[in-house]
């Protein structure tokens, strides 16, 4: 009976922690601070101002559809470590301090504020609404994933006004990837600067039908050793994924974009859809651009009004390395030139070739057309320029020779040793020898003696 006893108490010790404890209700700063620390469930229920940063350290899962805001120039939420939840709230930083005829905080204060820092541990936004002045979302190490149950997350860069039903952007980054993993496939950003900026050794994971990115400059950044996946998924048309930015749709600067399926990118009539400022990963030494075999573009025609896609390349660049897994893409006078799926009027009239035909219509719908070609402009004679790793030129003989970086870090045993080393190795094997010399000259007046 008493191993009966025993058995049952044990079932229940491991069954008692899994069950989720009632939730804390908290109603304003002091209360939320207090539940923070504690961790575990916490519900809003009231909007609550703070007047100073939260910091998260542990396991806390925030709920309700209420609001959390802070004013001036500070991070709204920080979290260090620990698995973090947020559930249909809105965060808003730099909040102007006044309230729309909804009683909800009107807006924020352009080039102010930060509304969720995360440094470490894992995060999950499910449907909130996140709103901040300079910098929305700012991951430096750690895990954050969005996720859309019952609404769609949204975040917000910069201050908004509202004229005639439109809402317009002034200042602010929306996300900016310093480090870590940040999987946004179920999101919208709007920004007044940069929609997404990566970083470093970030990793954005973005895309998804529906969803789109929308910046007043460029819509994906990704700079040296910052890596982007858009993963859109392979159905063509209206609903596919937008990157729109006004001054290009896709920045890379030393970074990775790799392109995994149906995507509409678009800019302002000065800008491009790509532009590639730097020809490969400056880290790694990849690839700056990689097309899928799903890659496929929702293109539009001039008359539509939506602008062109199109590509730039710094035309000063002394490497280029592209990968494009249908071979849709080539090099010829000096310029890249690309084929492409599209759902939309063709680039240069009716195309015939059967098989880049069948291609488009296998990863596509039978409207899919094989379109193209589109060119880049025209590079300059030193480039060298690389397309799945297969050279496609010799730049001009008076070109100073460049080292393309495409074997870096495949040495590391080869060490350069700085001259300050040799001089200290020299002075010691000299010390060594003076002391040999003497300790013979002691051993000998020892032994005479």
């Amino acid at each position: 009976m008493k191993k009966v006893i025993f058995i049952s108490l044990f079932v229940l010790g491991m069954i008692i922690p899994n069950i989720n404890a009632k939730a804390v209700e908290v109603s304003d700063e002091q209360s939320l601070r207090e539940a923070i620390a504690a961790g575990g469930y916490i519900t809003l229920s009231n909007d609550i101002e703070v007047t100073e940063p939260l910091v998260i350290d542990k396991d806390v899962h925030i709920s309700s559809f209420r609001n959390i805001s802070i004013r001036g120039d500070q991070a709204l939420i920080t979290v260090n470590s620990g698995n973090v939840e947020l559930d249909d709230i809105s965060l808003y930083s730099g909040w102007n301090g006044k309230y729309d005829k909804y009683d909800n905080p009107d807006t924020v204060v352009a080039g102010q504020g930060m509304a969720l820092v995360v440094n470490g541990g894992t995060v999950t936004v499910d449907g909130c609404n996140l709103y901040a002045g300079k910098v929305v979302l700012q991951l430096n190490g750690g895990n954050i994933k969005t996720f859309s149950s019952s609404n769609t997350p949204s975040i917000y860069g910069g201050e908004i006004e509202i004229n005639n039903g439109y809402w317009t952007y002034t200042g602010g980054t929306g996300v900016e990837i310093n480090g870590g993993i940040a999987d946004l496939t179920a999101i919208d950003i709007n920004a007044g600067k940069d929609g997404i900026v990566v970083n470093n050794s970030g990793i954005a994971n973005v895309g998804d039908t529906y969803k789109n990115i929308s910046s007043n400059q460029n819509g994906i950044q990704v700079n040296d050793g910052g890596t982007v996946n858009i993963i859109s998924g392979n159905n063509q048309g209206v609903d596919v994924f937008e990157v729109t930015g006004k001054e290009n749709a896709i920045y890379i600067n030393g970074g990775t974009v790799n392109i995994n399926g149906s995507i509409d990118l678009g800019s302002s009539t000065s800008g491009y859809g790509i532009y590639i400022n730097k020809g490969y990963n400056t880290v790694t030494g990849g690839e700056s651009l990689i097309l899928s075999s799903e890659f496929a573009i929702g293109y539009y025609a001039k008359g539509s009004g939506v602008p062109n896609f199109s590509i730039y390349i710094n035309p000063k660049i002394n490497n280029l390395k592209l990968k494009d897994e249908k071979g849709f893409m080539s090099f010829k006078d000096n310029k890249v030139n690309l084929r492409f799926c599209s759902d939309s009027y063709t680039h240069d009239g009716s195309v015939t070739e059967d098989e880049g035909q069948e291609i488009c219509r296998n990863i596509g719908s039978r409207d899919s057309k094989y379109d193209g070609p589109i060119y880049t402009n025209e590079l300059d004679k030193c480039t060298v320029v690389y397309i799945n790793g297969e050279k496609q030129n010799e730049v001009d003989p008076s070109c100073t020779p460049v080292t393309d970086n495409e074997n870096k870090d495949n040495n590391p045993q080869i060490v350069e040793v700085p001259s300050t080393s040799l001089y200290g190795s020299v002075a010691i094997i000299i010390l060594g020898i003076i002391c040999i010399l003497v300790s013979i000259f002691v051993t000998r007046r020892i032994t005479n003696k």
